[in-house]
């Protein structure tokens, strides 16, 4: 039967090729996948991401416990205790100070294909966004408490309660259709709903703008923000300022960023 001996090469022939196209194909996906999944660890050392307090309360316990001992003879340097003395209390009472007021970095997750896209895509406010939520900061309640307060007016007219402020729990930074997108992770109170954040969805746009496309979506602890770099190159090393960030301590004057006009 050599037709069917033809035939039979035929088909198996044809069910190779087709198993070499369909390894292709997971290959290319799976690569696709783990650069879009892939974390890329933090790197690059930032003085803003050490707490003070932490360092700043053991060394003056130190010199305060060293000066005693050496003032009563336990320790050598008693000509120097009290000047161990001195800057010793005080330093240690500025490390508890900052301690009790400091406000903790949220957690930051890079992938590989969001931090490729970083030097071409990300706009001047997802840079500071991102900058200022991962820094320990001194004196607020929470982060981007001021920005939240003029986007939801807080216990004003058309505005909601102050009690139902959302806490930004961590921020990634991913890709959403081709482009870095910076994500903040909100938790919220089961009384405010979903319809509270996108009534605001142009003002969050407008706010954290230009260059961006915001988007809300729903999720198991509250909400997510998607900051979507619109491929425009807005808001990118431009000329204009404006004032969106709060100031890095109270009573000084609200930061700007620059902003293409």
């Amino acid at each position: 039967m050599p037709e069917a001996d033809s035939l039979f090469k035929h088909c198996l022939s044809l069910l190779h090729a087709t198993c070499r196209y369909q390894r292709q194909i997971c290959v290319a996906s799976s690569s696709v996948t783990a650069s879009d999944t892939e974390l890329v660890p933090s790197s690059g050392f930032r003085i803003e991401q050490i707490s003070f307090g932490k360092i700043l309360s053991p060394i003056g316990i130190s010199l305060m416990t060293y000066g005693f001992g050496a003032f009563f003879g336990l320790l050598p340097g008693g000509d120097v205790s009290s000047i161990m003395l001195i800057y010793g209390f005080p330093i240690s009472l500025l490390g508890f100070a900052l301690a009790y007021a400091q406000l903790k970095p949220v957690p930051c997750k890079t992938t590989r294909a969001a931090f490729n896209l970083r030097e071409s895509q990300m706009t001047d406010i997802q840079k500071q966004l991102r900058e200022d939520v991962t820094r320990y900061r001194y004196g607020d309640e929470q982060h981007l408490d001021e920005s939240l307060t003029k986007i939801f007016m807080f216990n004003r007219a058309k505005g909601i309660a102050r009690r139902l402020t959302p806490i930004l729990m961590g921020v990634r930074e991913e890709v959403k259709e081709d482009k870095y997108t910076l994500v903040l992770e909100f938790a919220i109170k089961k009384e405010m709903t979903l319809e509270m954040w996108t009534d605001r969805q142009d003002k969050i746009q407008t706010f954290f703008g230009p260059g961006v496309q915001a988007d809300i979506q729903k999720t198991d602890q509250g909400v997510d923000v998607y900051l979507m770099s619109d491929g425009s190159g807005a808001g990118r090393g431009g000329k204009a300022q404006q004032d969106v960030m709060p100031p890095l301590m109270p009573g000084l004057k609200a930061r700007q960023s620059k902003q293409q006009q």
